[in-house]
């Protein structure tokens, strides 16, 4: 029994919705079992439809449409079929070719009796309520995105067809959306992989090929960065693109890599790079082998697929998994290698030093909370925060209370990121004043009761500072603190990753107050002294 959506309600008149009463017969036919077949009952088995499929495993005598008259070798099919049904009342049957997809569960047939009012008075539906032809009208079908289904919409007469017919010229249209429609593809959300039967190799070996218990080959090079493995995939409409080669990062059905490409070398070939042996190596076995049924799928900073049909690989782009990285200058040795990158991976930088709302309100041009007269506070990100646990008795053993981010070879890489970053919020709030960037005195304070609690009044010997929170107040430590005297104003330390800005010499006498347990840092900067 099918079920008529409300929307549909003003398109037609109310006696022409299918009853419950009315039972669907759907007929097609088929000579063989190919790949539009098997999508096809694909769709008809989600939907629980009831299909009569004429003509499998018999002979093709219809000749070629495309090149000349056909046999009419499916309306003879067809009208033999329709005999069998002839005196069914409560049947409503639709024919339609195996190069239909039908695009969702409601199906709204016309009631034969009420809507044919006369004897062969055909109704066409021209503003695709129910049959879109994509042959002419491709511009005018876009997908659906819903939470649970995607669907076809006709934007031209927004409409919701359910049946979509590609023939000739738009079989590839239809690919395209039997890619998504109804349910090949849906939101996913909050993934997770047991660690236990993940295995990590260094290279790839050809006994690879023989393991019976690998369900998946995932290749991924060193210069590739995943940032993004499990977070909710947003679909970019674009669709696909078929490629001939795919390097980097990709992903192999284990199944397809024991079967039909056990025989080939995929990566050892003389005169050739691997990654062009690989390419070559799958698009020739796959047209030797003419399989229609396995698949291959790659992902190259998004998921790939090749069908073993022809020599296709098909390229999506429905979200962004990571990117690539120069590696020239990347040491691993460091604790965040990532954030040396500001000038190799400016990128991988952004990523970790941006705060979402900090980037937006930087882009925005607003202004960031002040909390006393001329002290703002900024968001930086929780990233950048991350102390050096070397840092606990100074670098190299050095025995201070403070490090200078010269001392870790980190001063350039700062200095960018003030350039950057600090000058353009700094242009906002001092309007005519245009910072060089310039510092000296770049260091991470440590706070103790038992060693310095706090800081006497002061002024800091720059134009202005900026004060980044290392740690977490109440977790970590508890008191400090910042007061400027002149103004009686007290601003608490800030959540970790979070940074304050005041005016230096002469205005924002201030001093530090004192911590009354644990170990607070602060990361300082005195800009342009």
């Amino acid at each position: 029994m099918w079920v008529n959506l409300p929307q549909y309600k003003t398109a037609f008149p109310e006696h022409i919705y299918m009853s419950k009463l009315y039972e669907l017969l759907v007929i097609t036919a088929a000579t063989e079992v190919n790949d539009g077949y098997l999508r096809f009952m694909r769709t008809i088995r989600q939907f629980n439809y009831t299909v009569q499929v004429l003509g499998l495993g018999e002979e093709w005598k219809g000749g070629d449409v495309a090149r000349t008259v056909g046999g009419g070798q499916k309306v003879r099919w067809l009208k033999k079929e329709l005999e069998k049904h002839k005196d069914k009342q409560n049947t409503v049957i639709m024919f339609v070719d195996r190069a239909t997809k039908m695009s969702f569960s409601v199906l709204l047939m016309l009631n034969t009796v009420s809507l044919f009012q006369r004897k062969f008075n055909i109704t066409l539906d021209h503003k695709s309520h129910i049959f879109q032809n994509l042959n002419g009208a491709i511009e005018e079908v876009v997908l659906k995105f819903e939470k649970s289904r995607v669907r076809a919409r006709n934007v031209a007469y927004d409409t919701l067809p359910v049946v979509i017919h590609g023939n000739g010229p738009t079989k590839v249209n239809l690919n395209y959306l039997g890619n998504y429609a109804p349910s090949a593809w849906t939101v996913l959300n909050e993934l997770t992989f047991p660690m236990i039967p993940l295995t990590v190799c260094l290279c790839f070996r050809e006994a690879c090929k023989k393991d019976v218990s690998c369900d998946y080959f995932f290749s991924i090079d060193a210069d590739v960065a995943l940032t993004n493995p499990d977070q909710k995939i947003n679909i970019v409409h674009l669709g696909l693109w078929n490629v001939p080669y795919i390097t980097q990062v990709y992903l192999i059905r284990g199944e397809t890599l024991r079967s039909r490409l056990a025989p080939v070398s995929l990566y050892q070939q003389e005169g050739m790079d691997p990654d062009m042996i690989f390419c070559k190596s799958v698009r020739e076995q796959v047209m030797r082998t003419g399989a229609r049924s396995s698949q291959l799928h790659m992902l190259v900073f998004v998921f790939v697929c090749l069908v073993l049909q022809g020599v296709f690989m098909f390229v999506s782009n429905r979200d962004e998994f990571g990117r690539l990285i120069s590696s020239t200058n990347y040491n691993i040795s460091r604790l965040h290698p990532d954030m040396w990158q500001i000038f190799d991976n400016p990128v991988v930088r952004d990523s970790h030093v941006k705060h979402t709302s900090a980037e937006t309100r930087m882009r925005a041009q607003t202004n960031p909370v002040c909390v006393c007269v001329s002290v703002c506070v900024l968001c930086v990100s929780e990233r950048v925060s991350e102390h050096d646990e070397r840092l606990s008795g100074g670098y190299e053993n050095v025995p201070t209370v403070d490090i200078h981010m010269n001392q870790i070879q980190y001063e350039k890489e700062w200095l960018k990121f003030l350039k950057d970053y600090i000058v353009p919020v700094t242009e906002k709030l001092y309007p005519g004043y245009y910072p060089k960037a310039q510092a000296v005195m770049n260091f991470v304070v440590r706070y103790r009761p038992d060693e310095q609690p706090s800081l006497r009044p002061h002024h800091d010997s720059s134009t202005f500072t900026i004060n980044i929170a290392l740690n977490r107040k109440n977790i970590d430590y508890e008191g400090g603190g910042c007061r400027f005297l002149r103004y009686d104003c007290t601003v608490e330390s800030p959540r970790k990753g979070w940074s304050f800005m005041h005016p230096g010499r002469l205005t924002h006498y201030h001093e530090g107050l004192p911590v009354t347990r644990g170990t607070r840092y602060i990361m300082v900067s005195f800009v342009d002294p």
